[in-house]
């Protein structure tokens, strides 16, 4: 169950960048590190329920409430219960920034986990950045989320493997295996996860010997309903290989009409491929696609097993079988796990929450834990320092191991 808190902060609803309510320092002794026993660490999410990120948004629910649960059930942050509120982005600029800005002044949380779509990060990232509260970003894989951003992100980290280190290292796998000298690319030119995957694509693919040819690039609108003429101007450039870089059910759309029309070759995309409802709607069509991935399902190591079991235990699909979680739910999971991390770390006063949003995000940096994803810390630039798993979709709505790269 979702934990909501409700505060009055009417003072709170000024402009977006305003300093956030609480004011400046509060008196009060730090609490000890080993003993927040009776108070509540407040956590908000903002995630797409709605909208093209939909299909993302409820395999991050499951992850965010079953991470709570368990740390709430095992003594909570030094004996501190963490309170999750989770709320809709509906997939769009304006509300992910509206409701961030809500639940920093508002619901005054000490952190954030959100948004689902890196095209959401852009406008609601700065609120967070610019109101001092950290955030991890638990699916943003575009470029600029984090390190070098086009606006101020000391406050910002991630627990998504990004496109730029993804895409290079997919490719690399298909080029050993498929040997392929020509590439056709699809993306939605009208989002920022699939433009910056698609200039990543790009450069993957010369630095890779491999050519596109004049009219491969072949640009379309992420509300495009129908790709036939798409794929039909694609089969005539006779590429090996054909990379998407768009998210929702575009790529399963595209492979579906591709083999429709007689495509045999494989499939190369980005963290768009990685939750089993794109794999699920691609169906055969999809067996093969390859992508770079930030988790591996089967990853024999008591951590992850241990979340696997527990997320079949608790989570089932409509006909009451047990679900697998995919990269989105392992990484909004491990995103709680991060801030408890954290927090346990953070020397918290509960008492000057300005201060404890900076103390939180300063031992944000420290954190070194074993993860569903691996074991993970955050490099400088607060990106993730993790292994890469390249996977493939098995034709059934699942994925399978194909290579991995060691953190870099």
């Amino acid at each position: 169950m979702v934990a909501r808190t409700s505060r009055t902060a009417s003072a709170c609803f000024a402009a977006l960048l305003l300093a956030a309510c609480g004011g400046t320092t509060s008196s009060g002794g730090t609490t000890s590190a080993s003993n927040y026993t009776g108070k509540t660490l407040q956590l908000g999410a903002v995630i797409s329920l709605n909208g093209p990120g939909a299909v993302y948004g409820l395999q991050q629910k499951n992850g965010l409430n079953l991470a709570v649960d368990e740390i709430n059930s095992g003594g909570g942050v030094n004996g501190a219960k963490i309170a999750l509120d989770i709320e809709d982005d509906g997939s769009q600029q304006q509300q992910g920034a509206q409701v961030f800005q809500t639940e920093i002044q508002a619901k005054q949380v000490y952190g954030i986990i959100g948004p689902t779509l890196s095209n959401t990060a852009i406008a609601a990232h700065p609120v967070a950045n610019s109101l001092k509260t950290p955030v991890i970003a638990p699916s943003n894989t575009g470029n600029g989320i984090v390190g070098q951003c086009p606006y101020p992100c000391d406050y910002i980290f991630r627990d998504s493997l990004g496109e730029a280190t993804a895409i290079p290292d997919n490719v690399k796998t298909a080029a050993g295996k498929y040997h392929p000298r020509t590439a056709v690319l699809f993306y939605a030119n009208d989002d920022k996860f699939s433009t910056d995957g698609s200039k990543i694509f790009q450069q993957a693919f010369a630095d890779n010997g491999i050519t596109i040819p004049s009219g491969g690039v072949l640009q379309f609108s992420k509300t495009e309903a129908s790709f036939k003429e798409y794929v039909t101007t694609a089969l005539s450039k006779n590429a090996d290989i054909w990379a998407i870089s768009s998210l929702g059910g575009i790529p399963a759309k595209v492979m579906i009409e591709a083999r429709a029309q007689g495509y045999k070759g494989p499939f190369l995309g980005g963290n768009g491929f990685n939750t089993y409802q794109v794999s699920q709607q691609a169906g055969d069509a999809g067996k093969a696609a390859e992508s770079g991935s930030a988790y591996y399902v089967g990853t024999d190591t008591p951590t992850n097993k241990t979340f696997v079991t527990a997320y079949k235990a608790r989570f089932k699909d409509p006909q009451g079988n047990p679900q697998l979680p995919d990269q989105i739910a392992a990484q909004a999971y491990t995103a709680v796990k991060i801030f408890a991390a954290a927090a346990k770390d953070a020397k918290l006063t509960f008492s000057d929450l300005p201060g404890d949003r900076t103390r939180l995000r300063d031992a944000l940096a420290r954190v070194s834990i074993d993860s569903p994803l691996g074991a993970f810390s955050f490099s400088p630039q607060h990106d993730v320092h993790q292994t890469v798993y390249v996977t493939e979709m098995d034709g059934k709505g699942g994925f399978n191991l194909v290579n991995t790269y060691p953190a870099k």
